[in-house]
């Protein structure tokens, strides 16, 4: 069975024992309905792969069974392999459909994981505040292990940091503090990272800096920033897994 999704979530690869790293995946199928798809391996990524594909892009794939693989209701396995990259979707369509589904962090909570564990929250956001990376010095480690053919198990360096935000998730007053695993937060700090090592940064607090500046300063000036939010498999507790918000050219006729 064949189901597109438009993808608003692409979290930061992790290392799976299982899979090596992988890569969540969500957003809104086709049928109206939020999906989270693995396994999802960080080569669909590869540099020139025909499967690459951003956020705000329909994908195609097929489902291995059309029943949650997990117990989280939206979460379905899919065949890698057949994952095809469709087309790029208007911001305004985007955000016409994440407004018809706006929800809180308390009402999602509310409900329990295993009836819902994924929805889109319009904040307020007030800190974004880097933190160490617990998982840092144990992918490093696992890092070091190989295959039976010689090859690195994990391919992937780690960030030594992560970046959790502060927000309100408008209407509400009470404020949040939530991880974020958006991958491209991992992406912007490992280049601020090379500029730190090349000698353009003064130092990890400049570093830390310009991340804060693009994934607040820069992405709350036109008041169109979503967050999507998903449970962790075994915490259960909520975390940012994508951040939406338009280009300048979404808005370049308005």
């Amino acid at each position: 069975m064949k189901e597109k999704l438009l993808v608003l979530a692409k979290a930061a690869p992790e290392a799976s024992s299982k899979y090596q790293e992988l890569v969540c995946i969500a957003g809104i199928t086709d049928k109206g309905e939020w999906r989270r798809i693995y396994p999802v391996p960080w080569e669909v990524f590869w540099a020139g792969k025909d499967t690459k594909f951003k956020k705000k892009c329909w994908i195609e794939y097929e489902l291995v069974d059309d029943k949650p693989s997990d117990h989280r209701p939206e979460s379905r396995k899919i065949k890698p392999d057949s994952i095809r990259v469709l087309s790029e979707e208007k911001f305004e369509n985007i955000e016409r459909m994440l407004l018809d589904r706006l929800t809180t962090i308390e009402e999602l909570t509310a409900k329990g994981h295993t009836f819902v564990s994924l929805g889109v929250v319009k904040p307020e956001i007030l800190d974004f505040l880097p933190m160490d990376n617990e998982q840092y010095r144990k992918v490093l480690e696992m890092g070091k292990q190989t295959t039976l053919f010689g090859d690195k198990a994990y391919k992937l360096e780690p960030p030594e940091y992560k970046y959790r935000y502060v927000f309100r998730d408008v209407p509400l007053e009470r404020p949040h503090e939530m991880l974020c695993e958006d991958w491209e937060i991992e992406r912007l700090y490992s280049n601020c990272k090379k500029y730190l090592l090349e000698g353009k940064y003064a130092s990890m607090d400049e570093v830390h800096s310009k991340v804060k500046e693009k994934m607040v300063g820069s992405i709350s000036k036109n008041k169109h920033v979503y967050f999507i939010v998903g449970t962790h498999f075994r915490f259960g507790t909520y975390v940012v897994v994508g951040v939406v918000y338009p280009k300048k050219a979404d808005f370049a006729d308005k």
